[in-house]
Protein backbone atom coordinates (compact mmCIF):
# COMPACT_ATOMS: atom_id res chain seq x y z
CA UNK A 1 0.00 0.00 0.00
CA UNK A 2 1.26 3.53 -0.73
CA UNK A 3 2.55 5.19 2.41
CA UNK A 4 2.29 8.80 3.50
CA UNK A 5 4.85 10.78 5.42
CA UNK A 6 3.86 11.63 8.96
CA UNK A 7 3.41 15.20 10.02
CA UNK A 8 6.50 16.85 11.38
CA UNK A 9 5.41 18.84 14.39
CA UNK A 10 7.48 21.99 14.47
CA UNK A 11 6.82 25.71 14.11
CA UNK A 12 6.47 26.84 10.54
CA UNK A 13 10.02 27.52 9.38
CA UNK A 14 9.07 28.37 5.84
CA UNK A 15 8.51 32.09 6.30
CA UNK A 16 4.80 31.81 5.60
CA UNK A 17 4.38 35.50 6.34
CA UNK A 18 6.79 36.31 3.53
CA UNK A 19 4.62 34.61 0.92
CA UNK A 20 3.93 37.34 -1.62
CA UNK A 21 0.73 37.85 -3.53
CA UNK A 22 2.51 36.40 -6.55
CA UNK A 23 2.13 32.89 -5.08
CA UNK A 24 -1.57 33.35 -4.50
CA UNK A 25 -2.14 35.01 -7.89
CA UNK A 26 -0.35 32.34 -9.89
CA UNK A 27 -2.02 29.73 -7.76
CA UNK A 28 -5.41 31.12 -8.70
CA UNK A 29 -4.53 31.12 -12.40
CA UNK A 30 -3.36 27.51 -12.48
CA UNK A 31 -6.15 26.44 -10.16
CA UNK A 32 -8.74 27.78 -12.61
CA UNK A 33 -7.55 25.57 -15.50
CA UNK A 34 -9.03 22.21 -14.46
CA UNK A 35 -12.30 23.78 -13.37
CA UNK A 36 -12.56 25.67 -16.64
CA UNK A 37 -12.44 22.28 -18.35
CA UNK A 38 -15.01 20.82 -15.97
CA UNK A 39 -17.52 23.62 -16.39
CA UNK A 40 -17.05 24.26 -20.12
CA UNK A 41 -17.47 20.68 -21.34
CA UNK A 42 -20.83 19.05 -20.90
CA UNK A 43 -19.70 15.44 -20.32
CA UNK A 44 -21.85 13.16 -18.15
CA UNK A 45 -20.28 10.61 -15.83
CA UNK A 46 -21.84 7.72 -17.75
CA UNK A 47 -22.07 8.10 -21.51
CA UNK A 48 -24.01 6.15 -24.08
CA UNK A 49 -22.05 6.97 -27.21
CA UNK A 50 -24.88 5.85 -29.45
CA UNK A 51 -27.24 8.49 -28.13
CA UNK A 52 -25.01 11.32 -27.01
CA UNK A 53 -22.44 13.53 -28.66
CA UNK A 54 -20.47 15.86 -26.35
CA UNK A 55 -20.29 19.51 -27.33
CA UNK A 56 -18.78 22.61 -25.78
CA UNK A 57 -21.40 25.28 -26.66
CA UNK A 58 -18.75 27.96 -25.96
CA UNK A 59 -19.13 27.42 -22.24
CA UNK A 60 -22.90 27.93 -22.41
CA UNK A 61 -23.63 24.65 -20.74
CA UNK A 62 -26.49 23.26 -18.72
CA UNK A 63 -26.92 24.78 -15.28
CA UNK A 64 -28.22 21.42 -14.13
CA UNK A 65 -24.80 19.85 -14.67
CA UNK A 66 -22.99 22.89 -13.39
CA UNK A 67 -24.83 22.63 -10.09
CA UNK A 68 -24.73 18.84 -9.84
CA UNK A 69 -23.87 17.47 -6.38
CA UNK A 70 -20.56 15.98 -7.52
CA UNK A 71 -19.40 19.26 -9.04
CA UNK A 72 -20.32 20.98 -5.78
CA UNK A 73 -18.23 18.44 -3.86
CA UNK A 74 -15.33 19.12 -6.26
CA UNK A 75 -15.46 22.79 -5.28
CA UNK A 76 -15.57 22.11 -1.53
CA UNK A 77 -11.91 21.24 -1.06
CA UNK A 78 -10.36 24.10 -3.08
CA UNK A 79 -12.76 26.47 -1.32
CA UNK A 80 -11.42 25.34 2.06
CA UNK A 81 -7.87 25.75 0.73
CA UNK A 82 -8.50 29.33 -0.41
CA UNK A 83 -10.34 30.19 2.80
CA UNK A 84 -7.49 28.81 4.90
CA UNK A 85 -4.82 31.08 3.36
CA UNK A 86 -5.40 34.08 5.69
CA UNK A 87 -5.76 31.74 8.68
CA UNK A 88 -2.48 30.07 7.78
CA UNK A 89 -0.73 33.44 7.88
CA UNK A 90 -2.43 34.55 11.09
CA UNK A 91 -2.20 31.36 13.15
CA UNK A 92 1.17 29.93 12.12
CA UNK A 93 2.55 30.44 15.66
CA UNK A 94 0.19 27.73 16.90
CA UNK A 95 1.39 25.03 14.48
CA UNK A 96 3.57 23.22 17.01
CA UNK A 97 0.79 23.11 19.61
CA UNK A 98 -1.89 21.82 17.22
CA UNK A 99 0.42 19.01 16.19
CA UNK A 100 0.67 17.78 19.78
CA UNK A 101 -3.08 17.49 20.37
CA UNK A 102 -4.01 13.83 20.92
CA UNK A 103 -7.04 13.95 18.60
CA UNK A 104 -4.97 15.36 15.73
CA UNK A 105 -2.15 12.86 16.26
CA UNK A 106 -4.67 10.00 16.43
CA UNK A 107 -6.36 10.96 13.16
CA UNK A 108 -3.05 11.49 11.41
CA UNK A 109 -1.52 8.24 12.63
CA UNK A 110 -4.42 5.82 12.26
CA UNK A 111 -6.54 7.28 9.45
CA UNK A 112 -3.87 8.70 7.15
CA UNK A 113 -0.17 7.95 7.61
CA UNK A 114 -0.19 4.31 8.68
CA UNK A 115 -3.48 2.95 7.37
CA UNK A 116 -4.79 5.66 5.07
CA UNK A 117 -4.81 3.82 1.77
CA UNK A 118 -6.01 0.65 3.46
CA UNK A 119 -9.02 2.55 4.84
CA UNK A 120 -9.70 4.01 1.41
CA UNK A 121 -9.36 0.67 -0.38
CA UNK A 122 -11.66 -1.10 2.08
CA UNK A 123 -14.36 1.57 1.98
CA UNK A 124 -14.11 1.98 -1.78
CA UNK A 125 -14.60 -1.68 -2.65
CA UNK A 126 -17.29 -2.28 -0.04
CA UNK A 127 -19.27 0.63 -1.48
CA UNK A 128 -18.62 -0.47 -5.06
CA UNK A 129 -19.79 -4.02 -4.43
CA UNK A 130 -22.75 -3.35 -2.12
CA UNK A 131 -24.09 -0.06 -3.48
CA UNK A 132 -23.09 0.00 -7.16
CA UNK A 133 -22.85 -3.62 -8.28
CA UNK A 134 -25.10 -5.89 -6.19
CA UNK A 135 -28.43 -3.98 -6.37
CA UNK A 136 -28.71 -4.53 -10.14
CA UNK A 137 -25.77 -6.86 -10.81
CA UNK A 138 -24.41 -4.20 -13.15
CA UNK A 139 -20.99 -5.30 -14.43
CA UNK A 140 -20.46 -1.97 -16.18
CA UNK A 141 -20.29 -0.25 -12.80
CA UNK A 142 -17.79 -2.84 -11.57
CA UNK A 143 -15.56 -2.34 -14.61
CA UNK A 144 -15.84 1.45 -14.38
CA UNK A 145 -14.88 1.67 -10.72
CA UNK A 146 -12.08 -0.86 -11.17
CA UNK A 147 -10.57 1.46 -13.79
CA UNK A 148 -10.90 4.40 -11.42
CA UNK A 149 -9.24 2.53 -8.56
CA UNK A 150 -6.32 1.40 -10.73
CA UNK A 151 -5.78 4.91 -12.10
CA UNK A 152 -5.89 6.41 -8.62
CA UNK A 153 -3.49 3.80 -7.19
CA UNK A 154 -0.99 4.29 -10.02
CA UNK A 155 -1.25 8.06 -9.56
CA UNK A 156 -0.58 7.84 -5.81
CA UNK A 157 2.35 5.45 -6.35
CA UNK A 158 3.88 7.73 -8.99
CA UNK A 159 3.54 10.76 -6.72
CA UNK A 160 4.61 9.22 -3.40
CA UNK A 161 6.41 5.91 -3.94
CA UNK A 162 8.18 5.35 -7.25
CA UNK A 163 8.55 6.95 -10.65
CA UNK A 164 11.52 5.30 -12.33
CA UNK A 165 13.40 5.94 -9.12
CA UNK A 166 12.34 8.79 -6.88
CA UNK A 167 8.60 9.61 -6.82
CA UNK A 168 7.34 12.88 -8.28
CA UNK A 169 6.97 14.68 -4.92
CA UNK A 170 10.51 13.76 -3.95
CA UNK A 171 11.84 14.92 -7.31
CA UNK A 172 10.10 18.27 -6.76
CA UNK A 173 11.77 18.50 -3.34
CA UNK A 174 15.22 17.77 -4.80
CA UNK A 175 14.71 20.38 -7.52
CA UNK A 176 13.73 22.85 -4.80
CA UNK A 177 16.97 22.09 -2.95
CA UNK A 178 16.31 19.08 -0.69
CA UNK A 179 19.52 17.39 0.43
CA UNK A 180 20.73 14.58 2.68
CA UNK A 181 23.50 15.15 5.22
CA UNK A 182 25.15 12.00 3.82
CA UNK A 183 26.66 12.54 0.39
CA UNK A 184 25.49 10.42 -2.51
CA UNK A 185 21.98 9.79 -1.10
CA UNK A 186 19.10 11.46 -2.90
CA UNK A 187 16.12 9.59 -1.44
CA UNK A 188 14.47 10.75 1.78
CA UNK A 189 13.75 7.32 3.25
CA UNK A 190 17.20 6.05 2.31
CA UNK A 191 18.70 9.10 3.98
CA UNK A 192 16.80 8.55 7.22
CA UNK A 193 17.48 4.81 7.24
CA UNK A 194 21.19 5.54 6.91
CA UNK A 195 21.09 7.85 9.91
CA UNK A 196 21.25 11.05 7.88
CA UNK A 197 19.21 14.24 8.14
CA UNK A 198 16.95 15.12 5.22
CA UNK A 199 16.59 18.87 4.68
CA UNK A 200 13.52 19.64 2.62
CA UNK A 201 12.74 23.29 1.74
CA UNK A 202 9.62 22.33 -0.25
CA UNK A 203 7.53 19.43 1.04
CA UNK A 204 4.55 18.90 -1.28
CA UNK A 205 1.54 17.97 0.84
CA UNK A 206 0.96 14.24 0.35
CA UNK A 207 -1.75 14.44 3.04
CA UNK A 208 -3.60 16.96 0.91
CA UNK A 209 -3.38 14.75 -2.16
CA UNK A 210 -4.53 11.64 -0.33
CA UNK A 211 -7.36 13.27 1.62
CA UNK A 212 -8.79 15.07 -1.41
CA UNK A 213 -8.62 12.20 -3.90
CA UNK A 214 -9.83 9.54 -1.46
CA UNK A 215 -12.69 11.66 -0.13
CA UNK A 216 -13.94 12.70 -3.56
CA UNK A 217 -13.88 9.16 -4.94
CA UNK A 218 -15.92 7.98 -1.96
CA UNK A 219 -18.26 10.96 -2.41
CA UNK A 220 -18.73 10.00 -6.06
CA UNK A 221 -19.97 6.58 -4.99
CA UNK A 222 -22.24 8.10 -2.37
CA UNK A 223 -23.83 10.66 -4.66
CA UNK A 224 -24.53 8.14 -7.40
CA UNK A 225 -25.39 4.91 -5.61
CA UNK A 226 -26.29 5.38 -1.95
CA UNK A 227 -30.07 5.50 -1.94
CA UNK A 228 -30.67 7.85 0.98
CA UNK A 229 -28.38 10.40 -0.73
CA UNK A 230 -29.03 9.88 -4.45
CA UNK A 231 -32.76 9.60 -3.74
CA UNK A 232 -32.72 12.98 -2.03
CA UNK A 233 -31.53 15.12 -4.94
CA UNK A 234 -34.28 14.39 -7.50
CA UNK A 235 -36.79 15.68 -4.94
CA UNK A 236 -34.92 18.67 -3.53
CA UNK A 237 -32.36 20.01 -6.04
CA UNK A 238 -33.79 22.22 -8.78
CA UNK A 239 -32.41 22.54 -12.31
CA UNK A 240 -32.33 26.35 -12.58
CA UNK A 241 -32.20 26.29 -16.37
CA UNK A 242 -35.26 24.11 -16.97
CA UNK A 243 -37.06 24.66 -13.65
CA UNK A 244 -37.18 20.92 -13.12
CA UNK A 245 -35.81 18.66 -10.44
CA UNK A 246 -32.28 17.41 -10.75
CA UNK A 247 -32.04 13.78 -11.89
CA UNK A 248 -29.23 11.83 -10.25
CA UNK A 249 -27.52 9.59 -12.85
CA UNK A 250 -27.92 5.84 -12.50
CA UNK A 251 -29.48 6.09 -9.06
CA UNK A 252 -31.99 3.75 -7.49
CA UNK A 253 -34.82 4.78 -5.23
CA UNK A 254 -35.50 3.59 -1.71
CA UNK A 255 -38.56 1.72 -2.91
CA UNK A 256 -36.40 -0.36 -5.26
CA UNK A 257 -34.33 -1.72 -2.39
CA UNK A 258 -35.66 -4.68 -0.44
CA UNK A 259 -35.38 -4.86 3.33
CA UNK A 260 -32.95 -7.74 3.62
CA UNK A 261 -29.60 -8.59 5.17
CA UNK A 262 -27.74 -7.00 2.29
CA UNK A 263 -29.62 -3.75 2.89
CA UNK A 264 -28.71 -3.80 6.61
CA UNK A 265 -25.06 -4.58 5.87
CA UNK A 266 -24.98 -1.89 3.20
CA UNK A 267 -26.36 0.66 5.65
CA UNK A 268 -23.66 -0.21 8.19
CA UNK A 269 -20.99 0.28 5.52
CA UNK A 270 -22.48 3.63 4.55
CA UNK A 271 -22.55 4.88 8.14
CA UNK A 272 -18.91 3.88 8.68
CA UNK A 273 -17.97 5.57 5.40
CA UNK A 274 -19.71 8.80 6.45
CA UNK A 275 -17.84 8.75 9.76
CA UNK A 276 -14.49 8.27 7.99
CA UNK A 277 -15.31 11.04 5.52
CA UNK A 278 -16.07 13.42 8.40
CA UNK A 279 -12.79 12.52 10.16
CA UNK A 280 -10.86 12.99 6.92
CA UNK A 281 -12.47 16.38 6.34
CA UNK A 282 -11.63 17.51 9.87
CA UNK A 283 -7.99 16.52 9.32
CA UNK A 284 -8.03 18.18 5.90
CA UNK A 285 -9.24 21.42 7.47
CA UNK A 286 -6.58 21.23 10.20
CA UNK A 287 -3.90 20.57 7.57
CA UNK A 288 -5.18 23.52 5.54
CA UNK A 289 -4.69 25.93 8.41
CA UNK A 290 -1.74 24.64 10.40
CA UNK A 291 0.55 22.49 8.26
CA UNK A 292 2.64 23.01 5.12
CA UNK A 293 3.17 26.24 3.22
CA UNK A 294 0.59 27.70 0.86
CA UNK A 295 2.48 26.57 -2.31
CA UNK A 296 3.07 23.08 -0.85
CA UNK A 297 -0.64 22.65 -0.24
CA UNK A 298 -1.40 24.02 -3.69
CA UNK A 299 0.66 21.25 -5.30
CA UNK A 300 -1.15 18.70 -3.13
CA UNK A 301 -4.49 20.24 -4.09
CA UNK A 302 -3.91 19.95 -7.83
CA UNK A 303 -2.63 16.39 -7.55
CA UNK A 304 -5.54 15.43 -5.30
CA UNK A 305 -8.12 16.79 -7.76
CA UNK A 306 -6.59 15.06 -10.79
CA UNK A 307 -8.28 11.64 -10.58
CA UNK A 308 -11.68 12.93 -9.31
CA UNK A 309 -11.82 15.25 -12.34
CA UNK A 310 -10.50 12.70 -14.83
CA UNK A 311 -13.12 10.10 -13.81
CA UNK A 312 -15.78 12.31 -15.38
CA UNK A 313 -14.29 11.46 -18.80
CA UNK A 314 -13.71 7.73 -18.31
CA UNK A 315 -16.23 5.32 -19.81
Amino acid sequence: MPSLKKYTYYPCNCNCAQMSLVHVTWGGVWFSVPFFLVFCFDFPVYVDSSEYTPTTHNCKMSLRYKLSPYNISLLLYPTVYLGSIPLTLLLKQYNQYIGQIFFVRFLEQYLVSNNGYLWFTTLYWLLVVFTAYLPNRNRDFLIFYTKIYLINTIWIVVLLEWFFGSPIFERISVIAGATCSIRGIYREYACKQSGGVWTDPFDSSSHYTYLISSSLLIWHLFLNHVTWISGYFPKHVIDLENSTHYAAPNSITVNDVKMDLNRIFRTIIEVIAVFILIMWFILYTITSVFFHTIPEKFVGLLCGLFVPIVLKYIK
